[in-house]
């Protein structure tokens, strides 16, 4: 999922492009041969843009929290996080910025505890909210400088990963921390990619990232070198994914159902791009089955699933002229 990056050797700088304004019902998502995995429909239509205020915002992370109408996207300029209802098309100040030391945000998920896990990109912290009372249940503390958390996924069991796209270590909260009292809390590392295939370079390295449905794997992305990781989080061996000779596939922000992963990017697409990759059983090997542009992204960052629907950020990071307001886009997925 999702950061403000800083550009590699070979990534090219993202230029303005306008905005493909959608109008009605969402527009269907057409790729070549496949489609993207759902689940339940919603019963009327829904808004196709969702907007966040402010003009300096820069929105990257969003969660859809499940058994709510609500989803929730951070401001990597200022920390201030937002909610937005999926049948409305404004959004609304949720945590102001500034709060707890949160000046900067970037990924984020929803647990079933009714969490936000946030991840607090070079503050090194990752900051944990109550949806209901809006009250500051953790900080989690790397303690490091050199640092970029950008991402957030969470386990079968409860545990929530975090990637970093500095610092090659893949960060792990438990459940018993998250249930834990204690508002402070040091955060560890859950697997030490020093020495792996994952070699960190020059800008940034981990992003997007997802746990397997048998919660044994991390799958996480190298953005900076359009490659994707299986980390075994039992052993802590690293495999680099075969993408079957696929090139240009970056993972900003990944999703995953089944065997079946997406990945969100603007990395030499301004206009966003959305790869569908479809996984072996055991995560080592993918197979690109469709790769879809436009659809009103516009220098997009990550998504999440509301039901047959992708709800995409469009961060516009690097763009100085920014097209306003800011905003979340719906994708319908055939």
């Amino acid at each position: 999922m999702s950061s403000v990056r800083l550009r590699g050797p070979r990534a090219t700088a993202v230029a303005t492009a306008a905005l493909f304004v959608l109008g009605g019902a969402a527009p269907a998502l057409a790729t070549s041969g496949g489609s993207l995995p759902h689940h339940v429909h919603h019963p009327a239509p829904l808004p196709t843009s969702y907007t966040i205020p402010g003009d300096k915002t820069y929105p990257e992370g969003i969660a859809r929290q499940q058994g709510t109408p609500y989803f929730y996207v951070g401001s990597t300029n200022d920390g201030t996080i937002y909610r937005g209802d999926v049948h409305h098309s404004a959004t609304k100040v949720f945590l102001p910025g500034g709060k707890d030391g949160r000046v900067s945000v970037a990924g984020m998920k929803t647990d079933r505890a009714g969490r936000l896990i946030v991840a607090g990109g070079a503050t090194g912290k990752v900051f944990v909210y109550d949806t209901r009372t809006r009250a500051l249940l953790h900080v989690f503390d790397t303690g490091r400088t050199d640092v970029f958390l950008n991402d957030v996924t969470l386990a079968p069991n409860g545990d929530a990963y975090v990637s970093d796209s500095l610092h090659p270590a893949l960060w792990h909260i438990t459940t018993a921390e998250l249930k834990s009292r204690t508002v402070g809390q040091p955060l560890r590392v859950g697997v030490d990619l020093t020495h792996s295939p994952m070699v960190y370079n020059a800008g940034f390295n981990g992003n997007g990232l997802v746990v397997t449905g048998d919660g044994r794997y991390v799958l996480l992305a190298d953005y900076n070198d359009y490659a994707f990781y299986r980390v075994d989080i039992r052993t802590h061996k690293v495999l680099r994914i075969d993408l079957g000779g696929a090139k240009g596939i970056s993972g900003d922000g990944l999703l995953l159902r089944g065997h079946t992963l997406t990945a969100v990017t603007e990395l030499d697409n301004p206009d966003g791009q959305i790869a569908v990759l479809k996984l072996n059983g055991d995560y080592t090997k993918a197979r690109l089955v469709s790769t879809v542009h436009g659809h009103g992204m516009h220098s997009p960052s990550t998504a999440a699933f509301d039901g047959r629907d992708l709800l995409i950020v469009n961060f516009q990071f690097q763009i100085t002229d920014p097209k306003l307001p800011f905003n979340v886009v719906r994708v319908h997925a055939r």
